[in-house]
């Protein structure tokens, strides 16, 4: 019975076999267009971009732009191929990629040069002028932005007067950024002027952004003129507000730092951390510019901690863009390698003794790199820790000029805590009560007056670390004194001479607090004072 029942069940496992990869062949055929049909079309990923970039989303449009651009449909499309450029180089511009840019720029103007497109060209020497100025050719960059508006006034592009705006936009901020502020004004009467031109052929609320962006700038040159009470009568009656603008940048600081306005500067600038956050850009040029910016703001209001803690984070993220241009670096010179390595197979023992030339030159570099980096994190971290030791020095001397006046009475609770605790902080500088190793939490409750159960939550508040940290950083900073004023001290005597039984344990936290060792500390002080003033 199994015998002759075998043949029928092989015979059913086969077109149950034969069945099942029909279905599954008709199935492909049947999704695959709907697959097709999915993938959206370049106009469309140029879309996204534009409404990325219109909400200061601009690696996200970056990335939509490039995929338009790199659609097969667009390497027969002179005017779409045009339109990408144009959109990935200003997005280069505003992230500040200043490799890319420029790259993309020159793509730009060869394509329009090759296709007689003369307002796309103007739009990429617009740009390369803008960088030749940026780097410090002010005359040539100056030229050549002047001889791109004039060759986009002379065009019939159909956004022609649109295109002006953003040029004297551009040219009002390079002649303000170089004291220019007469040429300044001329340029941003001009950026009105268009923007009167073009209202009709636009929606309301294009004509209500562009003109925040004039009023903008002429906010800031006004403000570096010293004619505050125009800037003034500009900010009340136009409803000038911290927007994050490709154009007018951050020209709006200037008028809120000339009048003191550190609450909306700081406004604007965490708004700025929370887009760039949003975006993805973390790491970039722009980041790097926002933690120096927000360094040199906590400076000017006194807090110097905070101050010191941007700086440090500005010099960790230009670190972190050094690794990646040599990381790239890197990456193309692998790719010149394994071209020249298909194109002379027959050479190849040549083609290794090259490349490991090339490998060791540019690890070389790296090292090289690496190192100034290094020295000038540590060269700004002296700065900062010298300005530190100029407070403490004031404070122990006159007290924190934050003390209330005498017969001044604290408003409430947590500022007569501060007070209290600022009473406590001073005396112990003044008497280096930290240099007796046992000092500890003990003693700290006995100076404060408060219960152990009090004593971590008045530290934390005051100062934003806890009681062991709150000790070691007074330690760091009388031993950061003893290595400047006695160059002549060993590491273990100064860290007896501050309360800390291991110089390991002293390195390690002074590291810590500084982001370098002692001994870079003192290298940093040492090559300062051998560097002659300047005559």
């Amino acid at each position: 019975m199994l015998s002759k029942k075998t043949p029928n069940t092989l015979k059913d496992r086969k077109n149950a076999l034969l069945s099942a990869i029909y279905i599954v062949v008709l199935l492909s055929f049947a999704i695959l267009p709907l697959r097709v049909q999915a993938q959206p079309s370049a106009q469309e990923l140029m879309e996204k971009g534009d409404s990325c970039r219109m909400v200061g989303k601009y690696k996200k449009a970056l990335e939509y732009f490039q995929q338009a651009y790199d659609a097969p449909a667009v390497a027969d499309d002179v005017n779409m191929q045009l339109q990408l450029l144009e959109r990935i180089m200003r997005t280069h511009d505003v992230l500040r990629h200043w490799k890319e840019m420029p790259e993309s720029s020159y793509r730009l103007f060869t394509l329009a040069k090759e296709h007689g497109d003369s307002a796309h060209t103007a739009m990429a020497l617009m740009m390369q002028g803008k960088r030749l100025h940026i780097l410090g050719k002010t005359q040539e960059g100056m030229r050549v932005c002047l001889h791109a508006t004039e060759m986009m006034k002379r065009t019939n592009f159909e956004h022609k007067n649109h295109e002006l705006v953003n040029f004297y936009a551009i040219l009002a901020k390079l002649y303000c950024n170089e004291g220019n502020y007469g040429e300044a004004l001329r340029m941003s009467d001009e950026q009105d002027r268009y923007i009167e031109l073009s209202k009709d052929s636009h929606a309301d609320d294009w004509y209500h952004r562009h003109l925040m962006r004039a009023k903008t700038i002429r906010l800031e040159i006004l403000t570096k003129m010293g004619r505050l009470d125009e800037a003034d009568s500009i900010y009340v009656k136009y409803g000038i507000t911290p927007v994050i603008d490709p154009v007018s940048g951050t020209a709006v600081l200037s008028y809120y730092r000339a009048r003191g306005m550190n609450d909306k500067v700081m406004l604007f600038l965490n708004t700025v951390k929370k887009n760039l956050c949003e975006d993805g850009d973390t790491t970039g040029r722009n980041m790097q510019r926002l933690m120096s910016d927000l360094g040199d703001t906590y400076y000017n209001m006194g807090d110097y901690q905070r101050a010191a803690e941007y700086y440090a984070s500005t010099s960790r993220i230009a670190d972190t863009l050094a690794a990646r241009s040599l990381n790239n670096l890197t990456v193309e010179v692998h790719k010149a390698i394994d071209s020249e390595r298909a194109i002379a197979r027959k050479n190849v023992h040549l083609i290794i003794i090259v490349s490991c030339v090339v490998l060791l030159v540019v690890f070389i570099l790296l090292m090289l790199y690496q190192t100034l980096m290094t020295r000038r994190k540590n060269h700004r971290m002296v700065a900062t820790i010298n300005r530190l030791m100029h407070y403490r020095d004031l404070v122990i001397q006159n007290g924190d000029r934050a003390e209330k006046s005498e017969g001044e009475t604290a408003d409430d609770t947590s500022d007569e805590e501060l007070r209290r605790f600022k009473e406590v902080d001073k005396r112990i500088m003044k008497e280096s009560l930290f240099t007796n190793p046992d000092f500890g939490r003990d003693d700290l409750i006995r100076l404060f007056g408060v219960d152990k159960n009090a004593l971590p939550g008045l530290i934390n508040r005051t100062t934003g670390t806890n009681v062991s940290g709150y000790i070691n950083i007074k330690r760091m900073e009388y031993a950061a004194k003893l290595i400047k004023e006695h160059p002549n001290y060993t590491f273990e005597y100064i860290a007896e001479l501050c309360g800390i039984k291991s110089s390991a344990t002293f390195i390690r936290n002074f590291k810590a607090i500084y982001d370098m060792t002692p001994s870079e500390y003192r290298k940093q002080l040492n090559e300062a004072a051998a560097t002659p003033p300047p005559r």
